[in-house]
């Protein structure tokens, strides 16, 4: 009696402590640079997050690896909700096809949380360039080698390059980077010809006629730039890449911490200022947003990810 009467005060015990989840800072692990569609997504949730937990969220940069060092971290971190990876399609579902020896599989090494909306990426060159058209690059590009700048090996701004190139037929030589911010730096500098970044990142850019987009990657055009065609208008198939953003934990959280996170995304998601930043920029939020959708996207997109890679030829190890 005495046994069983401890062992229901410990799982109370248990219990109270996972309802009082977070008593402590929340950290988000971005895999990239500061000033990166990632970065300042994480840093929007964080702000919201923070007034509604009553405890601090803190953002912060593992760069690398095409976000692999981050993703190892948080697949190794404790497993208390207390450290969470706040991360993109390249490090949940597109890098386990393209290195080989990835010492993380992000479908059983991580608890899925929240999806915090997609973007397509746009195809950008510097207004000084004198391009205005993706005809126009595509003849530069098979008259010379172009560069061009992605966030890192391995992500959708490597990728839709190498899409892009195989469609085509210019050649670009891929330069990667830590993060869209650096990207665009480079492509601000004239340091490379041309850029694949996201419309979140690119549209301050855009907006003050510093950089001249051409068009997107997406099979539709977005609300944010009616203007702006798609690669499919412009003649080139087969070149669709969007990238998603979401909060993960290391997988084996307890289920009471994994609902309070989801719920506390939930509400973040609700904020009419929240929504507003984000969709400002671009961002599509999905309507289901539950641990188990962004599970199953995540399932999904490795699998379609993997052929892509598979017909690219892309490896990075």
């Amino acid at each position: 009696m005495k046994k069983l009467l401890v062992s229901v005060l410990a799982t109370f015990s248990m219990s109270a402590a996972f309802a009082d989840f977070p008593e402590r800072a929340i950290t988000f692990v971005v895999p990239y640079a500061p000033g990166g569609p990632a970065d300042l997504i994480a840093r929007v949730v964080a702000v919201e997050m923070s007034k509604i937990a009553g405890q601090p969220v803190v953002v912060e940069n593992r760069a690398g690896a095409g976000g692999n060092i981050a993703g190892d971290y948080i697949a190794r971190a404790n497993k208390d909700g207390y450290t969470l990876l706040f991360g993109s399609s390249p490090v949940l579902v597109m890098n386990p096809a393209l290195y080989k020896n990835l010492k993380f599989n992000p479908l059983t090494d991580f608890q899925p949380i929240a999806d915090f909306g997609s973007l397509p990426n746009a195809i950008l060159v510097n207004r000084a360039s004198g391009i205005s058209s993706v005809a126009q690059l595509v003849a530069q590009g098979k008259k010379d080698i172009l560069t061009y700048a992605s966030a890192g090996a391995g992500g959708t701004t490597h990728l839709s390059g190498v899409l892009f190139a195989q469609k085509t037929g210019a050649e670009l030589n891929h330069i990667p980077y830590k993060g869209s911010g650096p990207a665009l730096q480079a492509l601000l500098a004239d340091q490379v010809n041309v850029t694949f970044t996201d419309i979140f990142t690119a549209k301050p850019f855009v907006d003050s006629g510093k950089l001249q987009m051409l068009a997107l990657t997406s099979n539709q055009r977005s609300a944010l730039f009616p203007q702006t065609p798609t690669l499919e208008e412009e003649g080139v198939k087969g070149v669709n890449v969007n990238v998603f953003f979401a909060l993960l934990a290391p997988s084996g959280i307890p289920e009471a911490t994994k609902n309070k996170l989801s719920s506390l995304s939930l509400a973040v998601l609700k904020s009419p200022g929240v929504r507003k930043q984000l969709e400002s920029r671009g961002l599509s939020i999905p309507a289901n947003n539950s641990p188990e959708d962004l599970g199953a996207k995540m399932k999904k997109e490795t699998r379609d990810w993997a052929e892509v890679v598979k017909v690219s030829g892309a490896s990075l190890d």
